[in-house]
């Protein structure tokens, strides 16, 4: 007979309080054994098949997504609603459920996600400081601009001595912010959801030693 991984169809309550609840007041949160040891495996598994079967492209900057390694070392792969993989249904499920309960307590409007999976080579350069919402949405409020940023990590028994992490910025600025500016820096473990607001906190992947892998997405206004 062959067996049957069966993941949560719904997140807890205190975990939907406690993303509210932080996002409230410090408008970032960072949530860990988010998904399942299961799912977080099975996500791993796509896409590092994925990659193997050379479904992935390197990543781009900018509205124009022009690549550039030096600047962001990730291969990416987008996923689709109609994806038939249970674990990516499962993961679109739970990230809906996330949407609802953000615009049901804090009225953001989020009306639609895109997401994509991905991997950082051993080695590749990181992803310099960069903000997740384009500069005219930020000027004035755009229909479709990302406004909340989801980063789920798929990484077994990450050491602390690898580096990948997150660098988020804590405080606002106008530009570009110096390197020794307030920040922390999140390490990409297991399971481990941080969401953000994509227009407020500027940030950076740090080089890594290891393969980095993650499934990332943006939830989007009307």
């Amino acid at each position: 007979m062959t067996s049957t991984t069966h993941y949560p169809a719904m997140l807890t309550d205190s975990m939907l309080e406690t993303i509210i609840n932080t996002l409230a007041e410090q408008h970032y949160c960072v949530i860990d054994q988010f998904l399942p040891a299961s799912l977080t495996q099975s996500l791993r598994t796509i896409a590092l098949d994925q990659q193997e079967q050379g479904l992935m492209h390197q990543a781009g900057t900018s509205q124009s997504a022009v690549s550039n390694p030096r600047l962001r070392g990730d291969q990416i792969a987008w996923l689709e609603p109609s994806d038939p993989h249970a674990a990516i249904q499962n993961y679109l499920a739970l990230l809906v459920e996330v949407q609802q309960a953000v615009n049901r307590q804090l009225m953001m409007g989020l009306d639609s996600f895109e997401t994509h999976f991905a991997i950082y080579p051993a080695g590749s350069s990181g992803y310099a400081t960069h903000i997740d919402q384009f500069r005219q949405h930020r000027a004035q409020a755009t229909p479709g601009a990302r406004t909340l940023t989801s980063i789920i990590y798929l990484n077994n028994d990450w050491p602390t001595e690898a580096g990948g992490a997150l660098r988020l910025y804590l405080d606002e600025h106008a530009q570009t912010p110096s390197r020794n500016a307030s920040h922390i820096d999140i390490l990409p473990t297991a399971g481990r959801l941080v969401l953000f607001l994509s227009a407020r906190f500027w940030h950076e992947v740090l080089p890594a030693s290891l393969p980095r892998i993650s499934v990332t997405g943006w939830f989007k206004t009307r």
